[in-house]
């Protein structure tokens, strides 16, 4: 990669020093080749299998530019799918995530099965007399997909070394991330909606109460004007009413 960038933008990676010029962050030229040749042929996250438990289950996720389907079968079985219809090439998948029997595209209603098989062509029989070969249309799956410890890597390249071999010596730091506290193998997910823990601490000063009339609340939520200027004590009677409050 340095040696084709050097090739066609002369001075942009200095060897010798170590610097590379600021330009190979916004050229647009070196981010389609990166495209081409990093993201289209690396091994890429997906996402997690927790995600999609159950059988019809699809996730949309995305590997470099491309919008990519992450679903669970009706056998159970996990696939990775481009997220484009083989008709026209609209999204199939317009939704973030969710279940279905088949995957339907808006634009002409062509439906896929969650193995990827095309099942459903409107008009079948009156716009392709019946000659349509359904199973060479299905859905673009990705030439190698790999599930690691509840995660999901896929990669466009069918000529890309095998998963764990492509990690080599950075694994050990995969599964520090995954493995659970204890060290067993895995258990690591994703928690959908929105996470609020309630945990005991020691990190603020304690204030005095201040009752709980609707004023007080009101007030506990908006922070008096000057409050930061004065110590505990005097914005609690500010607080109270017992200052006045241009004192």
């Amino acid at each position: 990669m340095t040696a084709r960038i050097q090739g066609y933008r002369p001075g942009l990676v200095d060897l010798a020093k170590g610097q590379i010029s600021r330009e190979i962050f916004v050229n647009d030229e070196i981010y389609r080749e990166e495209l081409e040749r990093v993201f289209a042929r690396a091994w890429l996250f997906v996402g997690y299998e927790s995600q999609i438990p159950n059988p019809g289950d699809f996730f949309v996720s995305s590997m470099g530019e491309e919008s990519v389907i992450l679903c669970r079968d009706r056998a159970g079985q996990v696939h990775v799918f481009l997220n484009s219809c083989r008709h026209r090439g609209m999204k199939v998948c317009r939704y973030d995530e969710g279940n279905a029997a088949v995957l339907t595209c808006p634009y002409h209603g062509w439906s896929y099965s969650t193995d990827g098989k095309l099942v459903g062509v409107p008009y079948f029989r009156e716009a392709y007399h019946g000659t349509l070969d359904r199973s060479a249309w299905g859905l673009v799956e990705v030439a190698q997909s790999y599930l690691y410890k509840g995660t999901v890597w896929a990669t466009w390249d069918p000529a890309a070394p095998p998963f764990l071999e492509y990690l080599g010596d950075f694994l050990p730091y995969i599964d520090l991330t995954l493995d659970s506290w204890d060290g067993s193998d895995g258990g690591t997910e994703i928690l959908c909606g929105i996470q609020k823990w309630r945990v005991p601490c020691n990190w603020k000063q304690h204030q005095p109460s201040l009752g709980r009339s609707r004023r007080h609340r009101a007030l506990r939520q908006r922070p008096p004007r000057h409050a930061g200027a004065v110590d505990g004590k005097e914005a609690a009677h500010r607080l109270s009413g017992a200052w006045p409050s241009d004192h």
